[in-house]
């Protein structure tokens, strides 16, 4: 099968990391895969990211080619008029009209290049304008479609219910994304909402390795510095620790965004320069081989919902950790819990700094739990998030459409 996927910036550009994964997956299906990002910076940050380089069409979000493709377009091609007034029609807010419009020139010259290069399918990640992009494309050649929902982009509802309308299925990541699409959106497109987890790959040799009694427990925290992920609270928690007479923890913050600096202050007002470290963001491979190696003891990840609604899908970067043996203490926000449930992990309220140093602490201290989180930890793993498992079922269900 010839396949399209349509990404934010994936595999360029430093985020993304498990779309990359999932990518790289689908190659080694077999499946023909052709990825093109909306509007791809040009950097390559993963290792991994270069060998699907000569998969991807480069192309910048607006050119003069692209302009020229789009003018052709409306002067050829009806469907591209009802297009634009769906969009003008369909989309809730000016902002979103906005959005649209702005993806519309490159979805309409991609377009050309997927019928000449025969994709039998397009794959959109995110519901938003990068599924707009994949619904234009098939508007305008009858390929069909389909679009992964992870959290934001499902309340953000661009278009949703004319994208569910036309594709072939939605996929959600987790339950709980699913019940909010129904909540948005109704029961009238349920049959086409399929739940297939982000998965990770499952290492080869994955057993945890114990470091040694008297080096620092190592916590760290793999994250986007967005409010969301909930920091404020995890260098509280590591503060608390240390008025306790806790000192033989370090606390790594991986990571970058637009809280930084505030995060920078908050650990030198608070005093922890000795304890928590702010680490910037380091290659995917390069984490990985730290769990590999044992250089981490726990993963925490301190999510919240914010004012907004803005809360989490279920985080890779649990996911990951928990793979490679290592304990995870998280919070009961988004799809975490259904991550965590069964003991494969620690839950505690969320903005909740006492709760989370009582969860790390017990860790600490607690070896016995530790092995059974470990345990409980890769059984789930094994059993729902496993990368090549759902990227099958994934690939499977665009055959059969």
């Amino acid at each position: 099968m010839k396949l399209a996927y349509i990404t934010a910036h994936t595999p360029y550009g430093r985020g993304e990391t498990f779309i990359l994964e999932e990518m790289l997956a689908v190659v080694e299906t077999g499946t023909d895969l052709l990825i093109v990002p909306r509007n791809p910076p040009k950097e390559v940050f993963h290792a991994k990211a270069k060998n699907l380089l000569d998969r991807t069409l480069w192309l910048p979000l607006f050119n003069w080619k692209i302009l020229a493709s789009f003018l052709v377009t409306l002067f050829t091609c009806l469907r591209v008029w009802n297009v634009i007034w769906k969009i003008f029609k369909e989309s809730r807010s000016f902002s979103i009209i906005l959005k649209n419009l702005a993806v519309l020139p490159k979805a309409t010259h991609i377009a050309r290049i997927f019928k000449r290069l025969k994709v039998e399918h397009i794959h959109a990640h995110w519901g938003s304008t990068t599924a707009t992009m994949a619904w234009i494309v098939s508007e305008l050649t009858n390929i069909p479609f389909s679009v992964t929902l992870h959290r934001w982009d499902i309340a953000e509802n661009n278009m949703l219910k004319t994208k569910a309308e036309k594709a072939l299925f939605f996929r959600f990541i987790s339950e709980d994304g699913l019940r909010e699409a129904l909540n948005l959106l109704g029961e009238s497109y349920k049959d086409k909402f399929k739940i297939i987890h982000i998965g990770v790959r499952i290492p080869k040799d994955n057993k945890h390795i114990n470091k040694e009694p008297s080096k620092l427990f190592t916590i760290a925290c793999s994250a986007n510095l967005v409010l969301k992920k909930g920091h404020k609270y995890l260098i509280e928690a590591c503060s608390l620790l240390v008025k306790r007479g806790v000192s033989n923890f370090q606390c790594l913050i991986i990571g970058d965004g637009p809280l930084e600096n505030a995060i920078r202050e908050q650990i030198e007002r608070e005093g922890l320069n000795d304890y928590v470290k702010l680490m910037g963001r380091i290659p995917h491979d390069d984490l990985l081989k730290m769990y590999e190696q044992g250089e981490v003891d726990a993963v925490v990840l301190p999510s919240v919902v914010t004012e907004d609604g803005e809360k989490e899908g279920i985080p890779v970067a649990l996911m990951e950790a928990m793979a490679y043996g290592i304990p995870v203490i998280s919070t009961t926000t988004g799809g975490i819990p259904e991550l965590l449930r069964g003991g494969a992990g620690l839950l505690v309220p969320p903005a909740s700094s006492e709760a989370l140093a009582e969860a790390i602490l017990k860790l600490m201290q607690d070896e016995a739990l530790k092995e059974s989180l470990i345990y409980n930890a890769k059984e789930r793993i094994n059993q729902e998030f496993n990368l090549q498992l759902n990227v099958e079922k994934l690939v499977n269900f665009m055959k059969e459409g």
